[in-house]
């Protein structure tokens, strides 16, 4: 049975005797898949089913709608700060308290300090975040019951209409027994959160208010421009049917849209043109060829423009949008294993970067609404259309957009806690001076060709080979990690690439097998604590434990050794099937797994100690992506070098760590 210790408890002893473990199960006409969170309770036609309850170990109850009475427990945890709530999904349970208990029912107010998260606790410690898997993870006693999950999403849906019956509202299955066995599920969820809660360490102090700022940014939002997004999305709609005509009639009916990839695949190996995939890059890599039939070039040109159609991507924009033009609750906390938020609904952490030559004419193009005027204008429609999603996240009226990213974040993490000195030095110096002599991804470049340092400037194509180089070389990457940056040179001229990189960057590779033979030490030796740099390995129950500098712990479920005395991999338990795909089923943590996890591990703790800054200095966060952070300020509220300031602040545990951030501020999300 998987056992884990709770180091960490945020609770004091006597608030922990005050646990009130919440479920609740409603049911809507509403999707709550396509609206989110917010929509969906804000859709007058979300109701309650039930609510069920129980305080520490007590039997769980069961409260519904006809129930007038408010249960006591609800107001001692209003009041009473010796009292906490727990959920799994908190933020589904808050929302409900907020939009549907307490003004249809007269709950009262829960502060969101008192909240907790199981389903939180579990993605830190790299577990499946749903709770049946969780519970199978975790080999619980109680587990949730799949015929009750069933019926869960059978009762949460608007059924059929019977013969004879008016189905100008939503009728749903309410009979008795039905609701009985609602109820049974009910109870049962609250007692598979109870064990899971007892099972799981709690967040450290630091976690949950960056927990509970991840809850106050997805219910602030960010605001979306309808009046360009609307018409950008007819633009998109009329442009599709026309590239859908022109290319089945190209190919002879055999392909009718362009999204058909298979049978286009097939149509263009037909053709001679044998391609593995269809992206952007793989169809610019092809158009490049001079030998190309008339009709495979048109084809490709088509697919290649509505490939970047972004009809799916301002629909649910649209479907997320408030009335006040707000998207809510776009980041998902511990989405990634190493602790950086993942996204929602509505994509804001994977938007295109535009790369049409005049933003704002295009902007102002495409807000006509107006596909004949926009093709006029522009070869490629969609592409244009794509490059104006980006620009329709915007500030409110009265507010502007302020936000910074951290400049080189992950190549500076690496070559910190690798030592490789040269490299920082040339940051530091690079972040007083600004030479461009000094940029380090030209000095790189220098050294990979064997250039004195200073040959090569942010000018000189040398430059991007270096910062190439970098981003596919720094976790132990060859040519396949090179292809997914650029398909500008051969295999032999890459792994050149690949060999220079190496030898120019000697301590990270050495840190590399320092970190996987620091691993498996530790789970050979459990309890042993192995220190590797500055960070350090520990079997700890039934986890492998990576304690960030911070002191933060990323956790690796179930780990065992896996090969022989000459090659040895740790393998992680394939029944926590959660955030570990890239090292479960046998395939193994190799040495480039480890400083890729920390150092997006300690980025991501970068990022979140600065959002806390931000946040107490009164910038109102409403977006961070990857390594930016984004808040919303009224027009003449603060200034670009107070925010680079709060990004680049050094925490305690980093202060040799050369940290830079470059800060931007407009009306439109458009860096």
């Amino acid at each position: 049975m998987l056992q884990i210790v709770q180091e960490h408890q945020v609770l004091a002893a006597d608030d922990a005797a005050h646990v009130l473990y919440v479920d609740v199960e409603t049911r809507s006409p509403a999707s709550l898949r396509d609206l989110g969170v917010d929509r969906y309770f804000r859709d007058n036609r979300t109701e309650v089913i039930c609510l069920g309850f129980a305080h520490n170990n007590d039997e769980p109850k069961i409260w519904t709608p006809t129930n007038p009475a408010i249960p006591w427990e609800f107001e001692q945890a209003s009041c009473n700060t010796h009292w906490s709530l727990r959920a799994h999904n908190a933020p589904f349970e808050i929302a409900v308290f907020e939009h549907i208990l307490k003004p249809r029912f007269g709950f009262p107010t829960i502060p969101l300090t008192r909240w907790r998260c199981t389903m939180a606790q579990a993605l830190a410690c790299g577990l499946p975040g749903k709770l049946q898997r969780l519970a199978d993870a975790l080999e619980c006693a109680f587990r949730k019951d799949a015929g009750g999950t069933r019926l869960m999403f059978q009762m949460a849906r608007p059924r059929r209409a019977r013969k004879g019956e008016n189905a100008s509202n939503p009728l749903y299955f309410d009979d008795a027994d039905r609701l009985q066995r609602l109820h049974d599920y009910c109870v049962e969820d609250i007692r598979v959160t109870r064990e899971v809660d007892a099972r799981l360490p709690q967040l450290s102090d630091t976690e949950q208010q960056v927990w509970q700022l991840s809850c106050k940014i997805n219910d602030r939002g960010f605001h979306i421009d309808r009046a360009l997004a609307e018409p950008a999305r007819r633009v998109a709609q009329a442009a599709a049917p026309e590239i859908d005509a022109e290319i089945a009639e190209l190919t002879g009916g055999a392909v009718t849209t362009i999204n058909q990839v298979a049978r286009l695949t097939s149509w263009l190996q037909d053709q001679g043109c044998i391609l593995q995939k269809l992206d952007r890059k793989a169809i610019e890599r092809q158009l490049q060829k001079n030998d190309l039939p008339p009709t495979v070039q048109r084809v490709l040109e088509l697919r290649l423009g509505g490939a970047q159609a972004a009809v799916k991507k301002i629909d649910a924009l649209l479907a997320r949008a408030g009335a006040d033009d707000r998207i809510l609750g776009s980041f998902r906390y511990h989405g990634a294993a190493t602790g950086r938020w993942s996204g929602e609904g509505f994509q804001a952490q994977n938007l295109k970067r535009p790369v049409v030559d005049d933003l704002d004419k295009a902007i102002a193009a495409v807000a006509t609404g107006d596909y004949q005027h926009v093709k006029k204008l522009y070869p490629k429609p969609l592409a244009v259309v794509g490059d104006c999603i980006r620009a329709m996240v915007c500030a409110a009226p009265g507010k502007v957009l302020i936000g910074a990213d951290f400049s080189s974040i992950e190549s500076r993490v690496l070559a910190w806690v690798a030592e490789e000195n040269w490299k920082l030095d040339s940051y530091r110096r690079y972040d007083a001076t600004h030479d461009p002599r000094d940029e380090p991804y030209c000095i790189t470049a220098c050294r990979i060709f064997g250039k004195p340092i200073g040959t090569y400037t942010k000018d000189s194509p040398e430059r991007n080979i270096g910062k190439t180089c970098d981003l596919a070389f720094g976790y132990a990457g060859g040519v396949n990690a090179f292809r997914k940056f650029s398909d500008a040179f051969t295999d032999e001229e890459v792994k050149a690439f690949n060999k220079d990189w190496r030898a120019a960057h000697p301590n990270i590779r050495k840190y590399w097998y320092r970190l996987d033979k620091a691993a498996w030490t530790a789970v050979q030796n459990r309890g042993r604590v192995v220190r590797c740099g500055v960070v350090t390995f520990k079997c700890n129950g039934a986890f492998l434990q990576l304690t960030l500098p911070s002191g933060r712990k990323l956790s690796y479920p179930q780990p065992r050794i896996i090969g022989n005395e000459h090659e040895q991999h740790v393998v992680f338990s394939d029944n926590a099937a959660g955030q570990f795909t890239d090292c479960r089923h046998g395939q193994g943590a190799h040495g480039g797994v480890w400083p890729e996890n920390l150092v997006s591990g300690i980025a991501r703790d970068l990022l979140a100690e600065a959002m806390l800054r931000i946040e107490v200095a009164g910038y109102a966060i409403t977006m961070h992506c990857h390594d930016e952070v984004v808040a919303e300020v009224p027009e003449g509220f603060g200034h670009l070098d107070e925010f680079t300031k709060l990004m680049t602040r050094k925490p305690a545990w980093a202060l040799d760590l050369p940290i830079a951030a470059k800060a931007w501020t407009g009306s439109r999300y458009t860096k």
